[in-house]
């Protein structure tokens, strides 16, 4: 995969390069600027999937400062440290620098433990924190030097035991600037042992995640991103070649014309003496191209905790109820569970695995048994893209496809209102420690990303060889193939949304557990309502983001003092939501008993995405090498329960076979298929049909010939 960390602004949005943009992923590491490599002899050919069906583009306004702001300039693809320095982007004379970062104990109190009582009593189990206070400092800087205004994103707490770490997610106030870290039982021994210690290697320390803006210089070995056909136009202008789709096109448009990338090293054949005399006319230079893309950037400090007990209880930073301690107090246990699994009523195995964490209190790791295709949180369409590689042919106009990159995420199925009725199933089992009054906001949920659980992907070809990097809870997958038939298998089965399965095994420690892939674009994950919540006119305004229509099935309300409500019945015959409509609930339609201060407000929605049907409303655009046929199956008599058709690309040799179920057979079939593009090719496809009865008897064939040339649609009448 290429380097996930640089973004540009899209918009008023910074939305990362290189990558889809899912939910933000946990800081684990620094941030590096990008580093992006092209084969120069490639032309890049995104697949049209990506562009399924067209939103309205956001219009690109970039401003410059108004009050006085200082961006460095990220240049190299070495990780930033705190000693870095770098220039003003605005201003090269200015040099910037991080301000120095310092932690200590908070308000007098590094560590603080009680014992927690059963009914009975008698004790059962530890409560501790640790608590720290961070500042920002300038340093002495001169005239012409300035500080880069950093803000705290993430603390993490590294805790040492045999050999290993135990990681505590810290709570952080920006505005008093403290974090805290909440322990239960081995954690506390844990921390308390960290802290005191005199052997370096059990000392822990914290991780500081801080981000701050910055410029950084992304090479393209590209000169533009247009419609091939922009290039055999007359009246072609510097903006046709560097500026996004002036045009609106139909919404429902699914298949667009492939975009083609050319590499800046263009031939002296037709197109490339049009783009010669375009550069010329328009003063383009050749070569490659440097972008400019503001940027974030998250530096990481860390920080070793450790301070010795002290000989006065009363100035000790380690304190119970009762006051600062100075002896040890614990027999540390090295050998324990760091996650044990529970089950609460209501979220069946099937669905989803839960974890307790026994080292932080509130915290628990979910394994959803099934991981679909995310949605990106900009447009709103399936994280997948498909990019044809190929090359220029000497000096003809003859393009071949040399390899083919699949490009998608995909992340665990569990929508924000499940997660909200996990948390009071939580409370309801008996699962949530300490006062309750806040547990909405206490409970934090961890995925296998999250703690670097090992994970191996099994069960599908396509899937188990595919490079595999992780965002937050998604994975990214990106497969490469140069078996253009292997190819069009699985471009076919995300044309007709045929699903592909596989397993993903994920393993951390005393944790074994298994989920489902179920990749399919018909099928994807993603939030697509958006609350608005207006406590003054006691009204919510819900808007479907989707580029599909939406139907609403249940809300649940959430309320200032965490009293929750849920509504399944307003919704029965609720309007569907087509997309970017928008409407008005009452707090007291959905809740006539209740009109206080809303805080969250959660819905169970359907995504009513229906792709493959809308194939009818578009001719497939096809270019000299990648081929879209349209197979379209006639009414059949009632005793036709299956048809199979079995294709032959005879340029190729490339064998293909799609069956068709009674029910299926009104839905039209998008068949791809890729070829090379030479002046003498053979345009003809041999096909056979196979029609069966209810008991999948073979009831009919015959054998056809269809030349793709004069047609781009195949008819299957009814059998003879």
């Amino acid at each position: 995969m290429p380097d996930l960390n640089t973004f540009k602004l899209e918009g008023t949005k910074l939305v990362p390069i290189n990558r889809f943009n899912l939910e933000p992923s946990k800081p684990s590491s620094s941030f590096t600027t990008a580093t992006i490599k092209r084969e120069p002899q490639f032309t890049v050919i995104e697949h049209p999937i990506i562009h399924s069906i067209d939103i309205k583009p956001i219009p690109v306004i970039i401003g410059f400062p108004i009050f006085e702001s200082y961006f460095p300039l990220i240049e190299g693809d070495n990780a930033i440290t705190e000693n870095d320095s770098f220039k003003d982007y605005f201003k090269n004379e200015i040099t910037l620098f991080f301000p120095q970062i310092e932690a200590e104990p908070n308000n007098g109190t590094l560590f603080y433990y009680e014992n927690v009582l059963d009914k009975s009593g008698n004790k059962s189990g530890l409560a501790g924190k640790v608590t720290l206070k961070y500042s920002i400092k300038t340093k002495p800087l001169q005239a012409n030097q300035k500080s880069i205004v950093l803000n705290l994103r993430e603390a993490i707490l590294n805790l040492k035991v045999n050999h290993d770490i135990v990681k505590i997610n810290g709570i952080v106030n920006a505005t008093t600037q403290e974090i805290q870290f909440d322990l239960i039982d081995e954690a506390v021994k844990i921390a308390f042992m960290n802290l005191v210690s005199n052997i370096s290697d059990m000392k822990c320390n914290v991780d500081l995640f801080f981000d701050f803006k910055g410029y950084s210089k992304v090479k393209r070995n590209f000169l533009f991103a247009r419609d091939f056909t922009v290039l055999r136009s007359q009246n072609i202008t510097k903006k046709d070649l560097v500026s996004t789709r002036s045009l609106l096109e139909p919404k429902l448009t699914l298949i667009n014309r492939p975009l083609m990338v050319k590499s800046a090293t263009i031939n002296t054949a037709t197109p490339g003496r049009v783009i010669a005399d375009i550069q010329k006319e328009n003063n383009i230079k050749a070569g490659d191209q440097e972008e400019f893309v503001k940027s974030t950037f998250l530096l990481k400090i860390n920080k070793t905790l450790n301070f010795p007990l002290s000989v006065n209880a009363v100035s000790s930073l380690y304190k119970t109820i009762d006051g600062g301690f100075i002896n040890n107090p614990f027999n540390l246990n090295e050998d324990f569970s760091q996650f044990r699994q529970i089950f609460v009523s209501g979220f069946n195995f099937d669905k989803l695995s839960i974890y307790k964490s026994m080292v932080q209190p509130n915290t628990f790791l979910l394994i959803s048994k099934i991981y679909n295709l995310s949605k990106d949180l900009n447009t709103m369409k399936p994280c997948i893209s498909t990019i044809f590689h190929a090359y220029e042919d000497g000096t003809s106009t003859s393009e071949e496809i040399s390899k083919i990159s699949f490009q998608f995420a995909i992340g665990p199925n569990l929508s924000d209102f499940d997660l909200a009725k996990l948390k009071i199933a939580l409370l309801n089992n008996n699962f949530i420690d300490g006062d309750n009054m806040d547990y909405f906001d206490k409970v934090q949920f961890l995925f296998p990303n999250d703690i670097a659980a090992e994970y191996e992907v099994s069960g599908n070809y396509f899937l188990q060889k595919s490079d595999i990097a992780t965002d937050g809870k998604h994975f990214l997958f990106n497969l490469s193939t140069d078996d253009l038939s292997e190819a069009s298998i699985m471009i076919n089965a995300l044309n007709n949304t045929i699903t592909q399965y596989a397993n993903i095994n994920f393993k951390h420690k005393e944790i074994k557990d298994t989920s489902v892939i179920e990749l399919n674009i018909e099928n994807t994950i993603g939030e697509i309502v958006e609350a608005i919540i207006d406590n003054e006119a006691k009204k919510i305004k819900i808007n479907n983001q989707s580029i599909s229509n939406c139907k609403l099935n249940s809300i649940l309300l959430v309320y200032n003092q965490n009293a929750t409500y849920l509504n399944s019945t307003f919704f029965k015959n609720y309007p569907e939501l087509i997309s970017n409509d928008s409407k008005f609930l009452d707090f007291t339609a959905v809740n006539p008993t209740n009109s206080e201060a809303l805080k969250k407000v959660f819905f169970d929605f359907e995504n009513i995405e229906n792709i493959s049907s809308e194939f009818n409303q578009v001719v497939s655009q096809s270019t000299s090498y990648n081929r879209y046929i349209q197979v379209e199956i006639k009414s059949q008599s009632a005793a036709t329960s299956k048809i199979t058709i079995e294709l032959t690309v005879q340029e190729t040799g490339s064998k293909f076979t799609i069956e068709r179920l009674k029910a299926e057979f009104a839905t039209p079939i998008l068949f791809n298929f890729i070829i090379k593009n030479s002046l003498n090719n053979n345009t003809l496809i041999a096909y056979k049909v196979n029609y069966f009865d209810k008991n999948d008897n073979l009831i009919s064939s015959r054998n056809d010939v269809f030349n793709f040339l004069t047609s781009s649609k195949i008819i299957i009448n009814k059998k003879s």
